[in-house]
């Protein structure tokens, strides 16, 4: 059988899947991402660590395969903006900083000093933030410049994978559009921004189209492994995008909500207006894997981090056991629609548009003595799904439209309480895909672009997409969570007000 690999580098896990050329899932298998909490925000990841699961992955799953079946491509979905540098032998010499590593918040500051937020949006299409790359980098070339001063290659998590692969530097359009450094009209690094941060462009990997084949999979990796053949290596993309592809949201008119660790709202677009903060409000604007389209991205940076830091902090026995996902959700079900006043304003890692405030900070409001754990499990699942709410409400007005449906994907879509309350929030139906692994589908269908399975994006979408269940809003729920809404949109301005004083405190 002729199968299509795809590899998800995830906050939360790394998975490698297969799938034939149908689309349909054939092995599948995960381990956890190991995080190393350094404190205080700060956080990595070991590169041969990482490159070691990676690997034991890779061979579980060849180990799996038959001896008739061929893999005939593999690409990657990844995480943006986590990365490190490499020195002239090619070597790590800095572990992966995490995307949401709190390093890049001086640098930031500093960065808009010399360029307006408004002038960087112009050429990247990003907002405020302190996760993009280039932080990154500019603090390692400020607090580090020995380190920094031995660097010949940055490379984002995916492109580190593709080395380790291939032995060829490259990234895709998708990935480099959340470095802070990339021109998404011209799909180039700007020199206009190289410039002003003081780095050589030799320092980053050629950017190609999501699809392209950069390599084939070298001797080395294939004896490690137990994977045999020749196979195609393409640039993937950044994982939201890729589940837009297998989710067949690739045409303007339909929005995907991609939910993990965090989640996003995406809409495409073709033709790339002038870019400017106040006609977006708050979102972001990159390169889409599929050749001539933008994408337009609302994203809830501590979404299923607020369930996991719930669950880890508040949840476990004296034996160190976690309450389950089925149990969280039987819980929550308990608490009446409106969690008895409570509300959770999901920000741990920072705020949502359509207002950038990535130093908004989390909190319960409306706390009383009668409020049970169920209340809050419930509270949770209504503040995310009244952030989702917003931002499509925000996302119709600025592309002069109206979203029918959603299609969903990630793991959030087997927490049926959540997809309720989001439905109703939203008063749309949310469609979730017949193959739950999206994001390893959407990249898996890269590679097969690359290696000439398919004759386009659109074919390998339109072939390969099945719907498997339609959630509809419950006129009832509907009509509270409109309560819900309006309430949270009111006390959400006080809230950022709140961190705000936090900060300065």
């Amino acid at each position: 059988m002729d199968l299509l690999m795809g590899i998800d580098m995830g906050t939360t896990h790394i998975k490698v899947a297969t799938f034939d050329l149908q689309g349909n899932l054939h092995t599948l298998e995960m381990s956890r991402t190991n995080t190393k909490s350094l404190g205080e925000g700060k956080a990595v990841y070991e590169p041969e660590e990482i490159w070691d699961s990676v690997v034991a992955l890779l061979r579980r799953t060849a180990e799996q395969l038959a001896p008739c079946d061929r893999v005939l491509s593999i690409s990657v979905a990844s995480m943006g903006e986590a990365g490190l540098l490499l020195d002239a032998e090619h070597r790590p010499l800095t572990p992966i900083f995490s995307w949401f590593d709190v390093r890049g918040k001086e640098p930031m500051e500093e960065w808009y000093r010399q360029i307006s937020p408004e002038e960087c949006f112009t050429i990247t299409g990003l907002n405020y933030n302190y996760i993009y790359s280039l932080f990154k980098l500019l603090w390692i070339k400020q607090n580090q410049p020995e380190v920094y001063g031995q660097a010949v290659k940055w490379l984002c998590m995916p492109d580190y994978i593709y080395f380790r692969l291939t032995g060829e530097f490259a990234t895709d359009y998708s990935i480099a559009s959340r470095t802070m450094l990339f021109d998404i009209r011209q799909r180039e690094w700007s020199q206009t921004l190289l410039d002003l941060a003081g780095i050589d462009r030799n320092l980053l990997p050629p950017a190609y189209q999501g699809g392209t084949v950069i390599g084939e999979v070298s001797r080395e990796v294939c004896e490690l492994t137990g994977l045999t053949g020749k196979i195609s290596v393409a640039v993937g993309g950044h994982d939201h995008i890729c589940g837009t592809l297998a989710a067949n949201v690739i045409e303007p008119g339909k929005v995907m909500n991609s939910s993990g660790t965090a989640e996003t709202l995406n809409a495409v677009f073709t033709n790339l207006p002038p870019l400017s903060t106040d006609t977006f409000s708050g979102f972001n604007v990159g390169c889409h894997v599929v050749p001539g389209l933008y994408y337009l991205q609302g994203e809830i940076v501590s979404s299923g981090i607020s369930v996991e830091w719930f669950l880890d902090k508040f949840c476990c026995a004296d034996d160190g056991t976690r309450m389950s996902y089925g149990e969280m959700e039987r819980r929550a079900r308990l608490a009446p629609p409106g969690s008895q006043g409570l509300f959770f304003i999901p920000h741990l890692r920072g705020g949502s548009p359509p207002v950038p405030a990535p130093f908004s900070k989390g909190c319960f409001l409306g706390i009383r003595d009668y409020h049970t754990k169920d209340d809050f499990l419930r509270a949770i699942h209504e503040g995310l799904c009244c952030e989702v709410a917003g931002i499509l409400k925000s996302m119709e007005s600025v592309l002069g439209l109206e979203f029918q449906s959603i299609h969903a994907i990630g793991g959030g879509t087997k927490n049926e309480l959540w997809m309720e309350i989001k439905s109703a929030a939203a008063a749309k139906p949310i469609e979730i895909p017949q193959v739950q692994e999206s994001t390893l589908l959407g990249a898996a269908l890269l590679g097969g672009v690359g290696a000439g399975v398919y004759s386009d994006h659109y074919k390998a979408a339109r072939v390969t997409y099945r719907p498997s269940r339609v959630f509809q809003p419950e006129p009832e729920l509907v009509e509270k969570c409109r309560e819900i809404t309006a309430t949270y949109q009111r006390i959400l301005p006080l809230a950022r007000e709140i961190s705000s004083a936090i900060s300065e405190g």
